[in-house]
């Protein structure tokens, strides 16, 4: 692992999603190779410049021993596996008012959107990019608030994310305003397959090396 930048980090923290099954793959999303480096340590090294806490959900933690992250395992492990049970755990885990979201598997975050998204996060319940019809529900600020309205859902059943959107107070990002800081939307590259883990890895010869943590695509729920 890289030593992190010198830039000032936010007292506030991110959620690492790493509990899904990767099935379209065969083996750990995670852990794929990218540019040197796993995928995990690529979004561990670019946000622990920008929060003071990272925690990292998964129900492999043996995987990920020695990263600099809090681990914790899902709360909901006898309902189906969502990213919505990570969502819930990771918030649960942690006193922060609110914290950022994402999957494992986003090598090209931008940290100017992610901070432009966090200038909301204290007067909303959530802050989500919304393109058109798209949503980016894990590339997205979550408050404790949530936590409740999450857990009822759950137990409903019923584990898309964007159902509980309706009871919170949600911030949503236009297009015009994502596009002053990531006007390609790498942020929202996400790897489900083979064929997205190449494009993904393509995509390193169209970005300068002052540029490689910028990072679209509608973010898969099922990541």
């Amino acid at each position: 692992m890289k030593a992190g930048g010198l830039e000032k980090k936010s007292v506030g923290g991110a959620i690492i999603l790493a509990g899904g099954d990767s099935k379209r793959l065969n083996q750990p999303k995670a852990l794929l190779d990218f540019n040197g480096q796993s995928l995990i340590e690529v979004m561990v090294e670019i946000l622990q410049k920008l929060f003071s806490r990272i925690t990292l959900v998964t129900d492999c933690p043996e995987l990920y021993r020695g990263l600099p992250v809090e681990i914790v395992g899902d709360l909901f492990s006898d309902r189906v596996k969502s990213p919505l049970r990570g969502i819930y755990s990771g918030l649960i885990a942690s006193s922060l008012p609110h914290q950022f979201v994402v999957p494992c598997d986003m090598p090209y975050l931008n940290p100017d959107l992610i901070r432009h998204m966090q200038t909301f996060a204290a007067k909303a319940d959530a802050v989500v990019p919304l393109v058109g019809s798209y949503y980016q529900p894990l590339h997205a600020f979550y408050s404790r608030d949530c936590i409740g309205i999450i857990e009822k859902q759950i137990e409903a059943g019923r584990y898309k994310i964007t159902d509980f959107y309706a009871k919170i107070k949600v911030c949503y990002l236009g297009k015009t305003e994502i596009d002053r800081f990531d006007p390609q939307q790498r942020s929202f590259i996400n790897i489900n397959t083979w064929g997205d883990y190449q494009l993904a890895l393509e995509q390193l010869g169209d970005v300068s090396s002052n540029e490689i943590n910028k990072g679209g695509r509608n973010v898969d729920e099922n990541t």
